[in-house]
């Protein structure tokens, strides 16, 4: 329930998502409500992320970047555009 007013207020209202807030505001979670920041910390949930992208650097970005016709074409760009 709490989950769906949330939604509605972003989907439907074009307000900010605030379930995060709603959770601590609900009497039911008063017993965690000590424990609910370090429960909601957004470092549990990256799962192995850091790990996958120090192997990527090592195996990918930092051997192409080593290599003397790649740094001699990147030498001669004038632009670069990154879109995520």
């Amino acid at each position: 329930v709490l989950s769906h007013e949330a939604a509605h207020q972003v989907k439907q209202l074009g307000l900010e998502n605030d379930l995060i807030e709603r959770v601590k505001n609900d009497p039911y979670f008063d017993p965690i409500k000590g424990q609910l920041d370090a429960l909601l910390d957004p470092k549990s949930f990256i799962g192995r992320a850091p790990e996958q992208v120090d192997r990527f650097l090592a195996e990918w970005v930092r051997p192409a970047l080593a290599d003397a016709e790649l740094q001699s074409a990147l030498g001669k760009a004038s632009k670069a555009e990154l879109n995520v």
